[in-house]
């Protein structure tokens, strides 16, 4: 079989939890959801209990900025060791595990590889195989490096996306899914869904994978972007640029912090859906900050006029961008009648932060779903801007034309239809002896 990271990953050696632990309890959902919700995770706090639990590894974004987070990392990181130690945790057979996740009457496929760190950059204009789609925030990457720098292994919620047009990759894998070991098939938490999950071993299999994602067409050299996770992977690049200095050439080959397990789907499964994410901006004068955002879309030289009355999120397609309000005693809409960017939210970013940076008091969020942000939007001295979904086909094409997209344009399907944290993977070789295989 070729070198497969030619194409960007390599077959991983999964780790999985052994089949006593409760699969419902041990799964959760990314820890960069709900940020503004922290009732969500004390929910699934008081659920999980001091069951087995991805929850014990990860630290849910809500709490990155609390005054203990320095220990919650040590935590989680001795949490880690302790299940790699009393066996909560075995290694699969080197294969791919095949997924399927049940949302609704949608059905998302999905397959677990270890992506080539060398083959991403967050630094579009290298072109790289594996590429950022949203503006990387680098501030953003530091704190997250604590959790991964040292940590014996990796939990993935990455999701990248693939153009396969003719279902090429997943698609002959899912036909013969009855004939696979299955590995896990159950209802997820906090109403998201089901999941199940094949091992792929079978080395003629492996090397029909990798052939047909070979056989993909590139677009400007990227044959694989982000979809979910841009700075869980940004992080996991900055922490192998550092480790790799102190490493040989040979060792850097197959080193596993040069590794990142992701799961890839395919751009066009029906079950792939793009919604928006909405802004909320906290603790800030409502009115003031919708009249600062027309002016400076004026100062850029847009027409740019406030249009207030009722709620009302459907937007007219008249050529013009329109972008609904809400806080709580008012609404109405920013119409860009000559805007510039390709997308929306291209034109009001910035000018968010903008104010933001003017308005320290204040602070912003990224919501999804049209529940959570109108609750939060019409809370004082909160004000929410609404945002429509990309158009899914134009997707590769855009973020080819706009070389980054704009900071949180997209999300892969609400909050709970993100992936959840399930399969694991070595970072360093010091458990690798102790791990104790899954028995087949």
């Amino acid at each position: 079989m070729r070198d497969t990271k030619e194409l960007g990953f390599v077959i991983p050696q999964i780790l999985l939890p052994r089949e006593d632990v409760n699969m419902e309890k041990w799964s959760c959902v990314a820890c960069d959801q709900f940020t503004s919700q922290p009732e969500y995770w004390d929910r699934v706090e008081k659920f999980v209990g001091n069951a087995p639990s991805t929850l014990h590894m990860v630290l849910p974004e809500v709490y990155l900025e609390s005054d203990n987070v320095a220990q919650c990392i040590d935590d989680l990181k001795a949490e880690m060791h302790e299940y790699l130690n009393k066996g909560v945790m075995g290694l699969l057979p080197e294969g791919i595990v095949l997924t399927e996740r049940h949302l609704g009457k949608k059905v998302r496929k999905g397959i677990l590889l270890a992506m080539d760190l060398e083959q991403y950059d967050f630094k579009i204009e290298n072109k790289p195989l594996i590429r950022a789609t949203e503006q990387t925030v680098l501030s953003r990457i530091p704190p997250r490096m604590k959790i991964r720098s040292g940590a014996p292994l990796e939990l993935p919620h990455i999701m990248l996306l693939m153009d396969d047009p003719e279902d090429s990759v997943i698609g002959p894998l899912h036909i013969q899914r009855s004939s696979l070991k299955k590995m896990y098939d159950f209802d997820l938490m906090m109403d998201g869904g089901k999941i199940e999950g094949w091992l792929v071993d079978e080395p003629k299999l492996l090397s029909g994978v990798t052939e047909a994602i070979a056989g993909l067409e590139k677009h400007d050299n990227m044959l694989f972007c982000v979809g979910d996770g841009n700075h869980s992977l940004a992080t996991a690049k900055a922490v192998w640029d550092e480790a790799k200095e102190d490493l040989t050439p040979e060792e850097r080959e197959n080193h596993p912090l040069r590794f990142a397990l992701c799961e890839i789907i395919n751009l066009r499964d029906r079950a792939v859906e793009f919604m928006p994410i909405h802004r909320v901006l906290f603790g800030v004068n409502a009115s003031g900050c919708v009249q600062f955002v027309a002016e400076r879309l004026r100062e850029k030289g847009r027409k740019a006029k406030l249009v207030f009355g009722r709620w009302r999120k459907e937007i007219e397609a008249d050529g013009t961008y329109q972008i609904p309000f809400l806080y709580h005693d008012g609404a109405g809409r920013i119409v860009i009648e000559d805007p510039q960017h390709p997308l929306a939210i291209g034109e009001v970013q910035e000018i968010f932060e903008e104010y933001i940076a003017a308005n320290p008091q204040g602070s912003i969020d990224y919501i999804h779903g049209d529940e959570a942000f109108l609750s939060l939007a019409k809370e004082y001295d909160n004000i929410g801007f609404y945002f429509e979904p990309m158009e899914k086909s134009a997707f590769f094409d855009m973020v080819v034309r706009c070389g980054v997209l704009p900071k949180k344009t997209f999300s892969l399907g609400e909050a709970e239809e993100k992936r959840y944290y399930l399969e694991g993977r070595l970072l360093t070789d010091h458990f690798e002896e102790e791990a104790e295989n899954i028995e087949e």
